[in-house]
């Protein structure tokens, strides 16, 4: 496997609204004219009270369907959200107990493939049921279960993982994290044959100088570390951090990892460490936090499923009456910076420390929001002017 890298530094023209990218692998300048509506939608609940305390966290948005899939962990109750109808569509109760259980000890997923399966994750476990809630396969993180690639003593495959819109593969990050290690790199677990790749590859070795850490005593300590993201792209992978203005990009046809490092006009590229890296106590520990959360916050890459571009939300603190500067990043299909727009100063991203469970639907940014316990979204629609 080969690993390249890239900077891609962008170069401002004149005109608000318009960036030109350069990049090592096309020197062409294009000047788009960007521009962007923003309003807020709610979805109409039918007198139910839909599951919104993890925010969206174990839901699933399908392109094919124009529905997002909504897991209650608690109760295996599915939610089903007719995204243009802006409507709860149906309910769902999958079965906890029994030959079609989706549960092995705590559910931490959904998966809504284009062939009509659904994959509920476990963290170690994959459960596959068909349309008519049958299961019919099961796929285990382990050396016992998978063939191929074997994971070294104490390695172990990150169950919080993606799998593919077509419901081939599964793919995560890999390492010996829970024994005090780091991430190693990826790991692509083959449905069809059960196999295993793992692929190597160094982007986690100095995340740890940005965590902080609280000693609350009898050999327990807190810790506020950065996040990973996992994006998928057909068979290709794309990790990235909320740390630095950057991304590795793994393509599957070539073996191939690109590192990638980008620019922004709006925000630092990265984090700076001068805020306290320890702290004695809840006050401190929360204070040195907001510190660090206040600068630079890059957010997952979404995919618009039918364009093939890319977009990114991130955020710095301002002065500004919200407090922050947000920031929308677009790249072209193959992960090109093609402009940067800085968010009106009323524009508000949901999210604590990084952008809420953001997809694309209809060409549209959809947010998660929610209004006093109602579900609703910041939907952001993109305008291409040269289209």
């Amino acid at each position: 496997m080969t690993k390249l890298r890239f900077l891609f530094p962008i170069i401002l023209v004149a005109l608000a609204g318009c960036g030109s990218p350069e990049n090592a692998e096309n020197t062409q300048l294009e000047t788009i004219f960007f521009s962007y509506e923003i309003d807020t939608v709610y979805i109409d609940a039918k007198d139910e009270f839909l599951f919104l305390n993890m925010g969206l966290f174990f839901s699933d948005y399908s392109a094919k369907d124009g529905a997002l899939y909504n897991l209650n962990s608690q109760s295996g109750r599915v939610e089903i959200i007719d995204l243009k109808n802006k409507t709860l569509e149906r309910l769902v109760q999958y079965d906890l107990d029994g030959p079609n259980s989706i549960i092995e000890m705590a559910l931490t997923g959904i998966k809504k493939a284009d062939n009509g399966s659904l994959f509920f994750m476990n963290y170690m476990l994959m459960n596959q049921l068909d349309s008519m809630a049958t299961k019919i396969a099961s796929y285990r993180l382990s050396n016992e279960f998978l063939k191929g690639d074997d994971l070294k003593a104490n390695e172990e495959i990150d169950g919080m993982g993606q799998i593919a819109n077509d419901g081939s593969y599964f793919a995560s990050v890999y390492g010996v994290y829970q024994t005090g290690g780091t991430y190693t790199g990826l790991a692509k677990v083959t449905f069809a044959d059960s196999s295993l790749q793992l692929i190597p590859l160094d982007f986690w070795a100095d995340m740890d100088k940005y965590n902080i850490k609280m000693d609350v005593g009898d050999g327990r300590a807190f810790s506020s570390p950065e996040y990973k993201f996992l994006t998928l792209d057909g068979n290709n992978l794309i990790l990235s951090t909320t740390a630095k203005n950057e991304l590795w990009y793994y393509e599957a046809a070539m073996d191939s990892t690109f590192h990638k490092e980008y620019s922004s006009a709006f925000t630092q590229n990265e984090k700076v460490v001068n805020y306290p890296k320890t702290a004695n106590s809840q006050e401190s520990f929360d204070q040195a936090n907001k510190q660090k959360n206040d600068q630079v916050v890059f957010g997952p890459l979404v995919k618009d499923e039918n364009l093939g571009r890319f977009y990114r939300y991130s955020r710095e603190g301002d002065d500004s009456e919200n407090n922050y500067a947000y920031v929308l990043t677009i790249f072209d299909e193959k992960l090109n910076q093609l402009h940067e727009e800085k968010m009106r100063d009323e524009v508000t991203i949901p999210g604590h420390y990084f952008a809420a469970k953001t997809f694309v639907h209809q060409g549209m940014l959809y947010t998660f929001l929610n209004i006093g316990d109602e579900l609703a979204f910041i939907r952001l629609k993109p305008n291409f002017h040269d289209e």
